[in-house]
């Protein structure tokens, strides 16, 4: 018969698990703790899982084509590459970084593809084959810059101003992402709509009723759940809320 574990054993093993990672981690050093660390992870993770999906959309044309055959195979992948990267990078690099494939390269790959498509007349899944292999040559010539040190040389010759400037460029790309083309809601005369696109380029609340029809009581909702989040997180970042980014994504949720 199986010991009785009391509450005081569970209490006991989870303290020696959180010392065993402010050990192994060295948080105490960097200056952070486990909750801080757990809630920056819960975050980040929020933040940028949109990637499983965007990522197989992107790579099989949004299932069209013949791409609905590679679906679940590039989402399976994105989610191992993924947790891959980012399991290399806490154990062995110690750093609270997330990794996931770049939305630079799989658009990059989209657009081989299309091109390979429409040069050779093959099907889509054949020249994801070849897109395959191109990018398979590209990763070992960028193995053999970074073994050689001269990836970082190509980096350091880049101007500062331009270097500064890619954070942000990505930051403009996602809220384009975000505000122009989030959801995309689909209706009985056709579709998707968007937010930015359709609902505010409509001018006016008659003409997007009448080009949406049964989707614009949805698209109201998507707007409106947008703006509510946005707007917690501003105000929850201004007030230097700790998690602010993420209890903007539940306070949305519960609006919806």
């Amino acid at each position: 018969m199986c010991p009785h574990i009391t509450s005081y054993q569970i209490i006991f093993f989870m303290r020696g698990k959180v010392g065993n990672m402010e050990k192994f981690f060295k948080l105490k050093e960097n200056g952070t703790n486990v909750r801080t660390e757990l809630l920056a992870g819960l975050t980040t993770f929020m933040t940028m899982a949109y990637i499983l999906a965007l990522n197989p959309n992107l790579l099989t044309n949004f299932g069209a084509d013949g791409g609905s055959q590679l679906w679940n195979a590039v989402f399976l992948a994105t989610c191992i590459a993924s947790a891959i990267g980012m399991f290399c990078m806490a154990f062995l690099a110690n750093k609270p970084f997330a990794l996931a494939p770049g939305m630079g390269l799989n658009s990059f790959f989209a657009v081989v593809v299309a091109n390979i498509v429409s040069l050779t007349g093959m099907t889509y899944l054949e020249s994801f084959q070849a897109a395959l292999g191109i990018i398979l040559i590209e990763g070992l010539v960028f193995l053999v810059l970074s073994i050689f040190n001269i990836r970082e040389q190509i980096v350091n010759a880049i101007p500062l101003g331009v270097r500064l400037g890619i954070s942000p460029a990505i930051g403009l790309m996602l809220m384009n992402i975000g505000l122009g083309s989030n959801v995309g809601v689909y209706s009985s005369d056709g579709g998707p709509f968007y937010v930015m696109r359709d609902f505010f380029g409509s001018l006016t609340p008659s003409l997007a009723k009448s080009t949406m029809g049964d989707a614009y009581p949805t698209v109201v909702l998507t707007t409106v759940t947008m703006f509510v989040g946005l707007f917690a997180i501003l105000i929850l970042a201004h007030h230097k809320v700790n998690g602010s980014v993420l209890l903007g994504m539940l306070i949305a949720c519960v609006v919806y």
